[in-house]
């Protein structure tokens, strides 16, 4: 959901951009694109609060490949035993070291 996001912000700045050059082409007021710019914004500032990637162009190459290929989310390995699995498996004694 963060790939598709984060792809989606970055189409509406592009779209914006793009709004904002017929807007001024008709010498209007470019309000659609100041909208769609906020929105866009505000899409990619959710994005980078709900991810642990740094924000960059990489990131959203590796979003795009991501998403076109059918890959939602990135792979993990659920090889490695958990951090908590060891002191959970721990016998107790119930004496108190009082």
């Amino acid at each position: 959901m963060i790939d598709i996001l984060l792809l989606a912000g970055v189409a509406l700045c592009i779209l914006s951009v793009l709004l904002a050059i017929l807007a001024l082409a008709r010498t209007q007021a470019p309000r659609g694109a100041a909208i769609s710019l906020v929105l866009g914004l505000l899409v990619l500032l959710a994005t980078n609060a709900l991810d642990d990637r740094p924000l960059s162009l990489n990131s959203v190459a590796q979003s795009w490949f991501r998403v076109t290929s059918g890959q939602l989310s990135p792979t993990t390995s659920t090889d490695a035993p958990a951090a908590d699995a060891p002191a959970a498996s721990a016998p107790t004694t119930g004496q108190s070291s009082q």
